[in-house]
Parts: C-alpha cells; sequence; structure tokens
C-alpha cells in the first residue's frame, strides 16, 4: 500500500467494516423464498484443466443453482440479446443460442497455491459448427461447416428440425442490421453466402487476425443463432429457442431464469445435470450464507471478499485470474475539464493504483489495467514491467505532479465533479469506484457519486451523453475476446457505441480518438497483422502510446474469482466471459448421492 495516502488514511479513520464494504443490494428475502434459496444456518502452468475436480463417472441428474452473474447479478432489460448490449441479457443467451465457434481452456498457471486462469482465447473450437473455418485468399475467404446432428431444440414453434446454413445467414443479416455489438462484424465482412444445406462462406473485407475471436467465437454480443420463428413470433422474452445445451424454462423478474437440460444436443450425452436455476441475487452476504447452507452450488465471487470465501468454505474449489472486465473513467470531448489531455493525465496519476490492489485485491491474480484487459501475452503491466517506458509515470502516483498539471489547465483550487455509474455492478464494483474517487481527492478531483438507474445510465451516459465537469465510471467491457474487442468497441470512433462523448459517429472533435491518427493507424496495424509476435509488439506500442493521451482513465484491476462446492464435478472446461452456459455448465456434473 502506498505510503503517506490520505486516501488511505481517511479510509482507516471512518473504520470502515466488513458489513459496510458489502453493501446489500439483493432482493429481498420473500424473493429468496421464492426461488427456493434460503439461509438459516450459522455456520505450475498447463493448458486446460482449470479448476480440476476429479472426474470419474458422471451421474446424470440434479438441479444447479448459482447466482447469473455472481455479485453483479441483476434483472436483465430482456432477453433479446440480438438487440440487447448489456451483459444482463448476453450471459443468458450463451445457455440457449449456439454461436459458430467457442472455446476451451486455455493456459493456466497458479496464483498462490491455486489455479489462475489467464485470459486465453487461443484455444477456438466448434460450436455450431464443425470445427474452426477452411482459411484461404491470405485470410480474406474462411469456409465454415454446420455440425450434421445440429438441430433447434424441440419446441414449438421451432423444433425439432435441423439448423441450416441459411438459418446461420438469415440470423447474421438480422445481427448486422439491428445489433448494438455490431461494429466490429461491421467493420469486417464484407459478405456472407451460403454454399449448400450445412456450408457456407464468408469473406472479409481484408486480413483480420483476431476473426475467429471476435467475430464468431465472440460471446460478449453475438451473432447467436436465433431461429426466425422466435424474432418473428416475438417470443425473444418468454420462449428464446436455440440449439444450444439448455432448453429456456422461465424468466421470474427479481428471482431466478431457468433452463431444463436439451436432450437432442449435438453433443449428447452432455448436458449432464437436469437443471439450473440462476438466481437474480447480488449480496454477498445472502451468497456466501447460502453456499455454506448448500442452497447454491456455485458463484462468480470477487477478489477484496476472497479471505472469506477461503476461510469460510473449506473444501470448495475456489479459482482466480487477472481482470477480464475493462473500466474506468470516460469523458466528453467537448466538455470541460476533461478535454484537457492535462486534466486527464493529473487523475490518472493521482489515483493511488498500489493502495487499491492492497486493499482490495485479495488472491493476488491481478495488477493496474492499461487500456486493454489483461489478456495473455499482450498486456504490459504499467506500474512493474520496466518495458512500458517513460510513458509509465502516467499510471504512477504524483500528486505533485498531478497538481501541478491540474494547476496549468486551470484548476490551481482544483475542480469539483459529477461522477455518473450505476449500483447494479454490485458492491466490489462499487468500493473500487469509491477508492479511485476518494484517492485521487488528495490532487484535487472531488468527485460526487450518482448511482443512476441501469437503464437510464446505459441509454445515456454509457454511449457519451455527459457534460462539463462531469465523468463515467463504470464497467465498461465484460468480455473481450481479444485487444481488437477493447480497441474498436469502447475507443474507436467508429464504434456504434464508443464510451465517450459527444454521442454518434460524426462531428467527432480532434482532440478525442477521431483526430489521432497515429493511433488510429496502429489499430488498423494490430488488426492486419497475422503474426501473433508482431502484432504482440504492436498491441504494446498501443498501450504506451494510450497512455500519455490517457483519452479513458483505466482503474486498478482485480482477481476474477469463481466458487465451486465440493460436489461440483468436471469444472475442468471453464474458461472466461460469457459463455460459462456452453462452456463449462455442459460438462459440470453433481455428485450429491
Amino acid at each position: 500500500m502506498a505510503e503517506g495516502s490520505a486516501y488511505w488514511k481517511r479510509f482507516w479513520r471512518q473504520r470502515i467494516n466488513r458489513r459496510r464494504l458489502i453493501q446489500v443490494s439483493a432482493i429481498g428475502g420473500a424473493g429468496l423464498a421464492a426461488a427456493g434459496v434460503v439461509g438459516c444456518s450459522d455456520d505450475d502452468e498447463s493448458i486446460g484443466g482449470g479448476g480440476e475436480t476429479p472426474l470419474g463417472t458422471p451421474k446424470p441428474g440434479g438441479t444447479y443453482r448459482t447466482p447469473l452473474v455472481g455479485l453483479s447479478t441483476g434483472n436483465p432489460p430482456s432477453l433479446a440479446a440480438n438487440t440487447e448490449l448489456t451483459f444482463l441479457a448476453q450471459i443468458p443467451a450463451a445457455y440457449h443460442y449456439s454461436r459458430l465457434l467457442k472455446f476451451d481452456p486455455g493456459r493456466i498457471t497458479q496464483a498462490n497455491g491455486y489455479d489462475n486462469i489467464e485470459i486465453d482465447f487461443s484455444n477456438v473450437v466448434g460450436d455450431a459448427c464443425e470445427g474452426p473455418p477452411e482459411v484461404v485468399d491470405e485470410g480474406v475467404t474462411l469456409n465454415f461447416k454446420l455440425r450434421d446432428n445440429l438441430n433447434f431444440q424441440d419446441i414449438e414453434p421451432v423444433g425439432p428440425r435441423p439448423v441450416t446454413a441459411e438459418d446461420v445467414k438469415v440470423a447474421i443479416d438480422r445481427f448486422a442490421s439491428e445489433s448494438p455489438n455490431r461494429g466490429n462484424w461491421l467493420g469486417a465482412v464484407a459478405e456472407v453466402t451460403v454454399t449448400g444445406e450445412k456450408t457456407f462462406t464468408i469473406t472479409l473485407h481484408r486480413p483480420f487476425a483476431p476473426a475467429l475471436q471476435v467475430l464468431f467465437g465472440n460471446n460478449d454480443g453475438g451473432p447467436w443463432i436465433i431461429p426466425t420463428e422466435v424474432v418473428d413470433q416475438d417470443l425473444l422474452n418468454t420462449q428464446p429457442i436455440g440449439s444450444g445445451p439448455w432448453i429456456f424454462e422461465e424468466w421470474e423478474p427479481d428471482v431466478v431464469i431457468r433452463w431444463r437440460r436439451n436432450p437432442d444436443y449435438y453433443d449428447a450425452p452432455k448436458p449432464y445435470m437436469d437443471k439450473i436455476e440462476a438466481l437474480l441475487i447480488s449480496d454477498p452476504e445472502t451468497i456466501l450464507q447460502n453456499l455454506k447452507d448448500g442452497n447454491l452450488d456455485a458463484s462468480q465471487w470477487d477478489g477484496s471478499f476472497w479471505n472469506r470465501a477461503v476461510d469460510e468454505l473449506p473444501g470448495a474449489t475456489l479459482q482466480t485470474g487477472p481482470e477480464h472486465v475493462w473500466g474506468g473513467a470516460y469523458f466528453n470531448f467537448n466538455e470541460k475539464p476533461f478535454n484537457d489531455v492535462r486534466v486527464r493525465q493529473a487523475l490518472s496519476m493521482s489515483i493511488d493504483r498500489e493502495g487499491i490492489l492492497a486493499q482490495f485485491d485479495e488472491p493476488g491474480a491481478a495488477a493496474s489495467l492499461t487500456h486493454i484487459s489483461m489478456f495473455d501475452q499482450f498486456y504490459m503491466d504499467p506500474l512493474n514491467d520496466p518495458d512500458f517506458g517513460e510513458n509509465g509515470k502516467y499510471y504512477k502516483r504524483d500528486i505533485d505532479e498531478a497538481k501541478r498539471l491540474l494547476s496549468e489547465a486551470g484548476y490551481p483550487n482544483g475542480v469539483e465533479l459529477a461522477a455518473t455509474t450505476s449500483s447494479v455492478y454490485g458492491p466490489a464494483y462499487g468500493n473500487r469506484m469509491e477508492a479511485f474517487g476518494g484517492s485521487a481527492a488528495d490532487a484535487g478531483f472531488r468527485f460526487n457519486f450518482d448511482y443512476a438507474e441501469y437503464g437510464g445510465y446505459i441509454s445515456t451516459t454509457f454511449f457519451g451523453e455527459i457534460g462539463e465537469n462531469e465523468l463515467g465510471i463504470a464497467p465498461l467491457q465484460g468480455s473481450p475476446m481479444d485487444p481488437h474487442n477493447n480497441f474498436f468497441t469502447i475507443f474507436h470512433p467508429t464504434s456504434g457505441r464508443h464510451n465517450w462523448g459527444p454521442r454518434g459517429n460524426e462531428g467527432l472533435p480532434d482532440n478525442s480518438p477521431a483526430g489521432d491518427q497515429v493511433l488510429l493507424d496502429l489499430w488498423d496495424a494490430q488488426a492486419a497483422e497475422l503474426d501473433f509476435e508482431k502484432r504482440v509488439e504492436i498491441v504494446r506500442d498501443i498501450q504506451r502510446n494510450m497512455a500519455e493521451s490517457m483519452y479513458l482513465i483505466p482503474w486498478p484491476g482485480l482477481s476474477n474469482v469463481s466458487i465451486y462446492l465440493p460436489h461440483v464435478k468436471n469444472v475442468s472446461h471453464t474458461t472466461r466471459g460469457y459463455g460459462a452456459g456452453v462452456e463449462t455448465l455442459a460438462d459440470v456434473w453433481l455428485d450429491t448421492a
């Protein structure tokens, strides 16, 4: 922890106890009872195999209960994954829909004796398709073949019937015309052509290095293979039907989303469990107590509450890993004070990143984010990696320099700021945001937090509708597959949802990323570079470059954490991102006999 930080002295003077850190954000007891979850008790590097529990012979049956997204669980605005931006709609989609490709586990290391699941999406395998495509014409033409036994679920008005290449094309065309997540697709894909009942070709505008991850395996927004009957008959919210491992049963708002096993899944006899209940609870005390009581089987967790899980859940399998979700502070470049790069640099240099990591990152698997998530091989630690170079100084706390920059920009007495976010992300993210703003006060940045209603926040601030003396601060991308996702979703001026203002793609100011031709060229260069090692170096140069401009200010990452009780078996296929419904839970079985 950084010595002499006035913020941390105030933190400890206030004697913030554990109960205050764990802010209640769950549904009430009646909702828990309705969902069947109540609590009354007191009580070396490898590829794949992360968190592996003994496999044995899979035992079919049982109901798996878990919060939908751990401490960040909330009600989806809808289940229409083809039109919704939010993670709360994309995560359920992976249970009942298929993607063209999916991911097997990548690189796994150790962090303080626990499996550390690196952010590695290099191990691409088939989902709806038999496998990765045949790549020809120097990477511009990709030929796909669907699985012969891929069928839509046996639910009226769709199934059972085979999934055809025409189904895929219709789903992709709809995604490309209406999804708020379509930006990368539109920038890369020239044409989709059906070549047979089960075959199709996707033609790119130009070679695209992360095509398998960003376009075809993407679980951060699609395209999902959604049958046209579901859309035409307005069933996206009431009966989404796909070809995934789980059949949607029910969404009871504020309580639970339920699925049952798809008996006609292409990878039978998987899935092994009969049912899944994703509880819409997020309070860590409620989650922990119900794990202890055995009313939940597993949960996503948070690095700031890691030690409690270790102490109170002996025998459970805990997995950790570096930060995947990208987040931080973002601005409108038409508005003061953040239209001035000196103010952005000053804010970054006022953040006590080392102190926040020491206080909240108990597993020790994370570090300070740059302008990408902590992707294996691409990411550079700006605080500790000497190869980061001179621009690493913009991540290191220097209150005197931050005050000098702020004064030089015309704010000798500091600045009062309205910081807009949402409470839906949960108490752990809330603590990180408040520590971010609180430590910046030492340099003169005075944050006043506004925890807005999620729908209102997503439709305004998230898209850059930010006024003078205002900023947004929040997680901005939950499941990027590759650094390109970060660059071309959050930052690039052509993105339909770039997280900075002014909103939209027209008339963007030169002091924004739209006017930074060097950076725009670097972004294009990393996308086109097919030599992996050369591409890694370009991405590292981008991190160094963006440290100085600080168009958005990354916060310190915190370790990802997942908890599985001892009876949850074969969690070896744990990967990162929003694809748990197929990439983890289709393989899991419950040893409850």
